[in-house]
């Protein structure tokens, strides 16, 4: 997690310095399923949240299908991701050309990339909960599976937040 932070601070650093340098830093527009996308995956966060917490309280079959939604809505902010890129790719935004295009690609694909390092771990979760084998010692493994997809939210809500004001 702490490369994380450290490679979205570097991020952020170099997108203060940029957009400082120069006047030519325009507006791109955010795609509204980014909004969308932003909802979807704070109820996954939830979800996961809620799950952990059942399973805690030895409520195995209830954390299945909290866990399982959790899962199925960490994929489908991916394919909200995948939908805001095609829409900037049809509007005239790409990765070169234009710094607050670029900065928004490198961004969204670094998180993205991160979200599916994380949704392996959720899923992995997942699949020895429906298996029933998450015994004591596999308690960790949900704490930091759900631990990190929280701060991938919080990540998440810092780039919104830089692009809203920003681009």
């Amino acid at each position: 997690m702490c490369a994380s932070v450290m490679t979205f601070s570097a991020f952020v650093s170099a997108m203060v310095v940029r957009r400082g340098l120069n006047n030519d830093w325009g507006h791109i527009g955010l795609p509204h399923i980014l909004y969308l996308n932003t909802g979807i995956l704070i109820l996954s966060s939830v979800a996961i949240d809620a799950g952990r917490r059942l399973l805690r309280r030895g409520k195995r079959v209830p954390f299945n299908w909290v866990w399982s939604a959790g899962t199925v809505l960490g994929a489908a902010f991916l394919a909200g991701q995948v939908v805001a890129w095609v829409e900037l790719e049809h509007r005239g935004f790409y990765l070169r050309g234009h710094p607050s295009s670029s900065f928004f690609y490198v961004m969204t694909w670094a998180h993205a990339a991160h979200v599916v390092g994380a949704l392996g771990a959720v899923m992995y979760v997942e699949y020895r909960a429906l298996r029933f084998q998450l015994g004591p010692s596999r308690r960790t493994l949900v704490d930091v599976s759900a631990i990190f997809w929280h701060f991938l939210d919080v990540l998440w809500l810092g780039i919104m937040g830089l692009f809203i004001f920003w681009a």
